[in-house]
């Protein structure tokens, strides 16, 4: 709901699913045009239904990642043994995701944080 009422059906090169909910693969699925990417952030509890033949007909490339566990990294961060600020190079707001990605896109750019205003 929200956002994804309003994404239209085989418009993006590539998609990242990071719901970890059946329904956000099937919308990012739906949203990528013929040999887009798909990429899986996301577990799921249970099985996850898909159309294969649809993967194989459009030519979808999927590509799984994954993180290991954070509850150390978590732990150090939340004690302050980490700066992290010198790795942000610049806040947008969601409204301004292309420009986001394009300032990440530049060479030396760590981090830029999108912030959902």
């Amino acid at each position: 709901t929200g956002l994804a009422d309003n994404v239209v059906e085989r418009t993006f090169d590539l998609a990242v699913d990071c719901t970890g909910n059946p329904n956000g693969f099937d919308l990012a699925r739906r949203a990528l045009h013929p040999r887009g990417t798909l990429v899986l952030k996301s577990t799921y509890a249970g099985n996850l239904s898909l159309d294969a033949s649809a993967l194989v007909v459009d030519e979808i490339t999927v590509i799984g990642s994954r993180c290991g566990p954070f509850d150390k990294a978590l732990e150090i961060l939340a004690q302050g043994k980490v700066n992290v600020k010198p790795l942000i190079h610049a806040h947008y707001p969601l409204s301004q995701g292309i420009e986001a990605f394009d300032h990440a896109r530049q060479r030396g750019v760590l981090k830029v944080l999108l912030e959902m205003v």
